[in-house]
């Protein structure tokens, strides 16, 4: 049980490393590229984002299928590695063409993370689904919470090129410690389905991935559209300084960790449809409050009421992807692809967006794609209420 317990608390101290270095700078790309290579166009961070996020969306798939061949354990290692030296280039980088090949040599390693999370969900087993994903998103957001303080600190530095030399450290030692508790960690598991199951079970995935993978590529698409943009916008528009910036930022990060047990308590698989709805609803309608007001009290309460239920509609989007799936790793891995590609679409629609009207307009656009998404899922994701999952036999492999 102790081991368990060990090799449980080292995964998810990896989810949160892997979360905190890939926010840390993030809100302040604009700023960073500014002092670091002298890029005043607010266009290169969109263009920088969308490199990045494409990446991720072509190696993630990669991981997952690599899963079916090779413990998870192991390839998270050759993850690390990759990492860590990219990281050392891209602190020595003497240009933004430089930073930008380091980046996306070093997210093809960090994808491997990815497979962190559905790892966990198989080591807990059905009962404590909704335990893990809060947990998930608990530790996901404080992960964000320190990152967004230290990228605050890290952009007033003169040379903040040096902080990836400290994280490559860290990578250096989280491996080491990864080589000592997970030992013993198997991830390959044989499942055996009934032959006459075997296709009717096959094409019903297929349709399921798809559709929710849309539902989820929304989602990721809305969420993400205020995040390039935010602290230039309230910095110019509401006159805060780049600290209260930071802080106003990560409230919703903060209301994640306190929806925590709600998530716990209200996600049951019945539920799940109902509370992302109702979630969802929320979401439009605090995006949209905080793009069109001019108030910097109404701008706060839509943040802390966004954050609350942004972790409460993630989370029960995910569970229902878990509870409906028979192969999480596989699954959730492609579902990530239509996560990342949300992610790398959002902040070109932020960037046309700011463009074309003003820094505010990535709200309501977001505020409005919600609203659709929370239609299209009701219609069709939501409709078929019966689990895809037939009864299963599963072994280890070895």
């Amino acid at each position: 049980m102790s081991s368990f317990r060990t090799t449980q608390t080292v995964l998810f101290f990896l989810i949160f490393y892997f979360v905190y270095a890939d926010v840390a700078l993030s809100p302040f790309y604009p700023q960073f590229f500014n002092k670091v290579f002298g890029i005043e166009d607010l266009e290169y961070t969109a263009f920088y984002i969308f490199i990045a996020r494409l990446t991720v969306v072509i190696a993630v798939p990669i991981w997952g299928l690599l899963s079916k061949y090779f413990e998870v354990k192991y390839l998270l290692y050759v993850g690390q590695w990759v990492s860590a030296v990219m990281m050392v280039g891209m602190a020595g980088a003497l240009n933004e063409q430089q930073f930008l090949l380091f980046t996306i040599l070093l997210l093809i390693g960090k994808s491997s993370f990815f497979l962190i999370y559905p790892l966990l969900i198989e080591l807990n087993g059905q009962g404590k689904r909704s335990a893990v994903v809060g947990m998930y998103h608990m530790i996901f957001h404080g992960a964000i919470i320190l990152g967004t303080l230290s990228g605050a600190w890290i952009i007033r530095l003169d040379d903040p090129l040096l902080l990836f030399y400290g994280l490559a450290g860290v990578e250096v030692i989280l491996w080491l410690i990864c080589c000592l508790t997970l030992r013993k960690l198997s991830s390959r598991k044989k499942v055996v389905l009934k032959r006459e199951s075997v296709h009717s079970t096959t094409s019903k995935q297929v349709y399921f991935v798809l559709l929710i993978g849309l539902v989820i590529f929304a989602f990721h698409t809305a969420n993400n559209m205020i995040r390039p943009y935010f602290t230039t916008y309230t910095i110019n528009d509401f006159q805060l300084s780049i600290v209260e910036s930071s802080i106003l930022f990560m409230v919703p990060s903060a209301m994640a960790i306190i929806a925590y047990p709600v998530i716990r308590k209200v996600c049951s698989q019945e539920k799940v449809p109902f509370v992302f709805a109702l979630a969802l609803a929320v979401l439009s309608i605090s995006l949209i409050l905080q793009g069109v007001t001019t108030s910097f009290i109404v701008l706060a309460i839509g943040r802390i009421f966004y954050g609350f239920f942004l972790a409460i509609a993630q989370s029960a989007l995910e569970l229902y992807l878990f509870n409906k799936s028979s192969n999480h790793m596989q699954v959730y891995t492609v579902a990530s692809s239509f996560q990342n590609a949300g992610l790398l679409v959002a902040p070109l629609l932020a960037s046309t967006s700011v463009i074309s009207y003003n820094l505010a307009a990535p709200f309501v656009f977001a505020g409005a794609i919600c609203l659709l998404t929370l239609i299209v899922a009701r219609l069709t994701l939501f409709k078929e209420a019966k689990p895809l999952v037939q009864k299963i036999d599963v072994k280890e492999v070895g």
